[in-house]
């Protein structure tokens, strides 16, 4: 992942958690309210939150498993940089024996 989808990713993550926060409280105040003046009764308010729950959770999912495909291509990519690494400090401590054996 570069530094753009990072920051992508921080912006999404900040965006949930906010939705996770105020969303609630905001349907529960309007739902009292609504309830309060006879707007619509007990029943109506809790099929609409379980209507909204539905819909986020489904929303939520794909973007979980959206954001976990992106982390493992970014792990995936980690590792094969780190392998590389690891192939070329083995190569120069091989050469630096050889260098060692050949001053001996």
């Amino acid at each position: 992942m570069n530094d753009a989808q990072n920051a992508q990713l921080s912006k999404q993550v900040e965006r949930w958690d906010l939705y996770a926060r105020i969303v609630p409280t905001i349907f529960l105040i309007l739902s009292a309210i609504l309830i309060a003046l006879d707007v619509i009764n007990f029943s109506l308010a809790f099929y609409i939150g379980l209507g909204l729950f539905a819909i986020t959770a489904v929303t939520w999912w794909f973007w979980t498993i959206y954001t976990i495909r992106h982390l493992i291509k970014t792990l995936s990519d980690a590792s094969t940089g780190l392998k590389d690494v690891r192939d070329e400090f083995r190569d120069i401590n091989r050469e630096i024996r050889n260098i060692r054996d050949e001053q001996e």
